[in-house]
């Protein structure tokens, strides 16, 4: 079975390690500061809870990250492949709940009238959301039952790849609608979007083991994407502290 991180060499685990280390603690804080702003409701909306959960997916899937490397370099004992479905499990999650985000607030906003919302009522986009969710069932199962990682890659990227559209479409039409630049919305927006984008296209880039493509290619696209989505969260979580410390003074 040929994975990402087979056989890893010392640069490489140091730098997955430090990564994950990173994204672990960004992704915490962006957890509690999104938490922090519910409270004191910056933005009055029901998509904080959405965002907190991507926060915590993004924990989750810097720590699986971590045991995976280390399972694979053989430093324990432990299943890397089912350790690696964990974490794209996770990664998958990340998107998922940030998709939600940008759903609720787009049916929250006064934007969304003759719009998206016209064509499709929020309750068929749930059965939509239902289906997705299902497929992201079907893959942990596949992968636990069967083992079939190359399948697993596929479904993972296809439902990372529906959801980032989804998340992004919402965003974009929001922050578009709106008109409202350097606001705290806009700095959301822009950054969410950024987030989406750079984890959608980590996930993608995994794919290309299935298709042949060099594993330190692979490998090192990976480390760059996410770098930049901890960058991404880095900036997003200082502007929701900046939020609290305004509404606090």
């Amino acid at each position: 079975m040929t994975t990402v991180l087979a056989d890893p060499d010392g640069t490489v685990i140091v730098t997955r390690l430090t990564a994950y280390l990173v994204l672990f603690a960004v992704s915490i804080s962006w957890s509690y500061y999104t938490v922090q702003n519910a409270r004191r409701e910056t933005i009055r909306s029901e998509m904080w809870e959405y965002v907190m959960l991507a926060g915590v997916a993004g924990a989750l899937y810097a720590v699986t990250g971590g045991a995976e490397l280390i399972a694979a370099a053989e430093i324990a004992t432990a299943d890397p492949g089912l350790l690696g479905a964990i974490r794209r499990v996770c990664q998958l999650f990340v998107s998922i709940f940030l998709a939600l985000a940008m759903r609720e607030l787009y049916y929250e906003s006064p934007q969304q009238t003759g719009g998206m919302a016209s064509r499709l009522p929020i309750e068929s986009l749930r059965y939509i959301e239902a289906a997705f969710l299902i497929v992201v069932f079907a893959e942990f199962m596949i992968i636990i039952l069967l083992g079939l990682v190359d399948i697993a890659r596929i479904v993972q990227l296809a439902g990372t790849i529906g959801f980032t559209l989804y998340g992004v479409s919402f965003a974009a039409t929001i922050r578009r609608a709106a008109m409202a630049r350097r606001t705290v919305l806009d700095t959301m927006l822009t950054y969410i979007i950024a987030i989406l984008l750079t984890a959608g296209g980590a996930s993608a880039v995994e794919v290309g083991i299935v298709v042949g493509i060099p594993p330190a290619l692979v490998e090192s696209l990976s480390i760059v994407l996410t770098i930049m989505s901890i960058t991404f969260i880095f900036v997003l979580t200082t502007r929701l502290k900046q939020n609290v410390d305004d509404v606090s003074v």
